[in-house]
C-alpha cells in the first residue's frame, strides 16, 4: 500500500514539472488497494496557411495528434492584426471548435491579418500554433476608366468597383457618402457577385459646380469607396499680354525687321493651362499660332508666366498699332481667345531736338552750380535702358563732367554714378570758354526722364566753376541710344533753341 502511494506522488510531481506550452490529460483513483495513473500531453497546433478571395479568408492546417496517434477532437481559430499583434473578434464561420482542418472567415474587414489554430480534446486545450503568413484583405475601391476631368454636364462616367461584399447593391452619392446628392448610376452585375467586383456607370448631373468633387459608391452592406473628379467648364484667363523687342527695356514697340518676344499672363483655376498660342500675323506674316512656353519672364518691368521663342517682324512693315491675340486652352479642353492686345510699329530713327540749361534760384547765371539743370530733348521718347542699363526713367544717380576746353570751347558729358563709363547722351559744346579753369566732376547728379526729355540736375562739384559768356550750345547725340522700338538715334547735331544766352 505504501509503495502504491509513492508511485502516485511521483506521477503528480512529473505532471507539475512539464514545461509551459504543453497540455496534459490524466486520470487518478482514490481509496485502498493498488492504484495506477497515466498522463497524455496535448499537442501544439500546426502553423496554418491562408488564402484570400475578395473579402473571404480561408484558413487551413494539418492535423494534430496525441502521443500514440490518437486524433484531437477539434481546433479553435484566432485572428490577429498583423501590425499590432492585437487579437481580433473572428467571424462566426470560424468561431468555436472546428472539427475539420479548414474554415473560411467571410466578410472580413479590410486590413492585414494573421491566424493561429489551437487543438482541443474535450475540455483539454493544446498549445497555440505559430501565426500564419499575412492575409491582406483589400479595401473597397472605385476606379474610373473614362476621364475624370469634365468640361460639360451632364457627363456619364464608366468605371469599376472591387472588394465589395457579395450580394451588396450600390447607390452613388456626390461629395458625402451619407448626405451627398444621389447620383444616377448602375453596376453590372447587381447585386455584387462573389468576386466583389463590378463594372459601373454613373452620371454627374448638370448644375454641378466647377471644382473638385468626390464620387462615393455606397454598398448596402456598408462597403464604401471613393474617387475624385474635376468639373472644369471655364477656359483659362489671359490677364495680360505684350510684345517686346528682344533688346529688352520698354515693351510694346517693335520696328520692321526687328526681333521680339510675345509675353502673356495666363491662369486657370481648374484643370490647369495646357497650351498658349499667339496670333501675331499682323507683325510677322503667317504666324497665327505661335506657341508660348511656361516660365518666369519680365518685360518692361512687368512679370509674365508665358513667353514665345524669338520672332522677327516683317520687313517692310507699316508703322502704327498692330493688334494681336492670345489663345489659351486647359487640360479639360476648354479654350478661349483674348483679343484687344496691340504693339506699336515704329520705323523712324529718333533725333536730337533741343538742349537747354536752367539756373537754380539763388546762384549766379552763367555758372554751373549744384541744382542747375541741363535737359536733352529728343524728337520722341527714348528707351531709358539704352541710356543706362536697367534704367526705367526714374531718378538715378549720375556724374556730370564739366570739361575745360583749353583753347577750345568748354563742354559737358554725362557719366555713370561711378564716373567710369560715359553714357550715350553724346556731348554738349557750351559755345565758349570761361565755365571752368579745370575740369570739374559733379558727382551725385540726378538723371530723370519725362517723355522725350532727359534732365540732369547737377550734384556736388569737385572744384570751382566760373561764369561763362553768353553763347549757343550745340548737342551732338550718340547713335548708341535708341527709341522704344530699338531704332538708333541719328548723329546729327542740334543747336539749342533761343539763340545766345548764358548757360546754367
Amino acid at each position: 500500500m505504501r509503495r502504491a502511494l509513492v508511485l502516485a506522488s511521483l506521477v503528480i510531481v512529473a505532471v507539475a514539472a512539464v514545461a509551459p506550452g504543453a497540455a496534459w490529460a490524466g486520470w487518478s483513483s482514490s481509496g485502498s488497494g493498488s492504484a495506477y495513473a497515466k498522463a497524455q500531453v496535448m499537442p501544439t497546433g500546426n502553423t496554418p496557411t491562408v488564402s484570400v478571395s475578395n473579402r473571404d479568408v480561408t484558413v487551413s492546417w494539418t492535423a494534430s495528434t496525441l502521443p500514440g496517434g490518437a486524433a484531437v477532437s477539434g481546433y479553435t481559430v484566432e485572428r490577429y492584426d498583423a501590425s499590432t499583434d492585437a487579437l481580433q473578434s473572428i467571424g462566426a464561420s470560424c468561431t468555436g471548435t472546428i472539427a475539420g482542418l479548414t474554415c473560411t472567415e467571410t466578410s472580413v474587414a479590410p486590413g492585414s491579418w494573421r491566424y493561429t489554430v489551437t487543438p482541443v480534446k474535450q475540455s483539454w486545450v493544446g498549445g497555440e500554433s505559430a501565426k500564419s503568413s499575412t492575409a491582406t484583405v483589400d479595401a473597397p475601391s472605385l476606379t474610373f476608366s473614362s476621364s475624370t476631368t469634365i468640361n460639360s454636364l451632364p457627363r456619364t462616367l464608366s468605371g469599376s468597383v472591387a472588394s465589395y461584399l457579395p450580394g451588396e447593391t450600390i447607390t452613388f452619392r456626390l461629395d458625402d457618402p451619407t448626405s451627398g446628392t444621389v447620383l444616377t448610376g448602375s453596376t453590372t452585375p447587381s447585386p455584387i457577385g462573389g468576386s466583389g467586383s463590378a463594372t459601373l456607370s454613373v452620371t454627374i448631373p448638370a448644375g454641378t459646380a466647377n471644382g473638385t468633387h468626390t464620387v462615393y459608391p455606397v454598398g448596402s452592406g456598408g462597403s464604401t469607396a471613393s474617387a475624385s473628379i474635376l468639373v472644369d467648364s471655364v477656359a483659362p484667363s489671359v490677364t495680360a499680354a505684350a510684345i517686346a523687342k528682344t533688346q529688352g527695356g520698354t515693351a510694346g514697340f517693335v520696328k520692321q525687321g526687328g526681333t521680339y518676344y510675345v509675353y502673356a499672363n495666363v491662369t486657370d483655376g481648374g484643370s490647369g493651362v495646357a497650351t498658349v498660342t499667339a496670333n501675331v500675323t499682323t507683325v510677322t506674316t503667317g504666324q497665327t499660332t505661335v506657341a508660348l512656353s511656361a516660365g518666369s519672364f519680365t518685360a518692361g518691368g512687368v512679370s509674365y508666366n508665358y513667353r514665345s521663342a524669338q520672332l522677327t517682324a516683317a520687313n517692310p512693315l507699316t508703322a502704327g498699332a498692330k493688334a494681336f491675340s492670345i489663345t489659351a486652352a486647359d487640360a479639360a479642353g476648354n479654350s478661349g481667345t483674348q483679343s484687344g492686345f496691340s504693339v506699336t510699329v515704329d520705323n523712324t530713327a529718333p533725333a536730337a531736338s533741343d538742349v537747354q540749361t536752367t539756373n537754380v534760384g539763388g546762384s549766379q547765371t552763367g555758372r554751373a552750380d549744384t541744382g542747375d539743370t541741363i535737359t536733352f530733348t529728343y524728337g520722341e521718347t527714348m528707351d531709358p535702358s539704352s541710356i543706362l542699363s536697367g534704367w526705367t526713367g526714374s531718378a538715378t544717380s549720375v556724374t556730370l563732367r564739366l570739361i575745360n576746353g583749353g583753347a577750345g570751347n568748354d563742354s559737358v558729358q554725362i557719366w555713370d554714378s561711378a564716373n567710369t563709363t560715359q553714357l550715350p547722351l553724346g556731348s554738349v559744346n557750351l559755345g565758349g570758354t570761361g565755365y571752368t579753369t579745370a575740369s570739374v566732376n559733379f558727382t551725385s547728379s540726378t538723371m530723370t526722364q519725362s517723355g522725350a526729355a532727359i534732365t540732369i540736375t547737377l550734384g556736388t562739384p569737385s572744384g570751382t566753376t566760373t561764369r561763362g559768356a553768353a553763347a549757343t550750345m550745340t548737342w551732338t547725340p550718340s547713335t548708341t541710344a535708341t527709341d522704344r522700338a530699338a531704332n538708333a538715334c541719328s548723329a546729327t547735331a542740334v543747336n539749342e533753341s533761343g539763340g545766345n544766352d548764358r548757360n546754367f
